[in-house]
């Protein structure tokens, strides 16, 4: 339940959620996308974006490599497996009240 909890409080944040999105469609395929890209899509600023990101990488959402110029960011396949399971079986993720 703790880890349903935390990503979906990461995602309560529009701005984030937007970034979210970006990450999930556009660095689910190789080795991510980059800060930069993610600035330019979603038409935010770099400081602004990186502090998303590291919300989302802190709740499990979004992994990230870093190379020797850029942060790459793909969507991790394990929160996304567990709000697969969220929906599919909400009830499963009760605390019991």
């Amino acid at each position: 339940m703790a880890g349903a909890v935390s990503i979906f409080k990461a995602l309560s944040n529009p701005n984030r959620m937007t970034v979210y999105q970006i990450i999930c469609r556009k660095g689910a395929k190789g080795p991510g996308i980059t800060i930069e890209q993610i600035c330019a899509a979603a038409k935010m600023k770099q400081p602004a974006v990186s502090h998303h990101v590291a919300r989302l990488a802190a709740a499990g959402l979004v992994d990230r490599k870093k190379d020797q110029w850029w942060v790459h960011c793909s969507p991790s396949a394990a929160a996304l497996d567990l709000m697969r399971r969220f929906w599919k079986e909400p009830a499963d993720f009760s605390d019991g009240s």
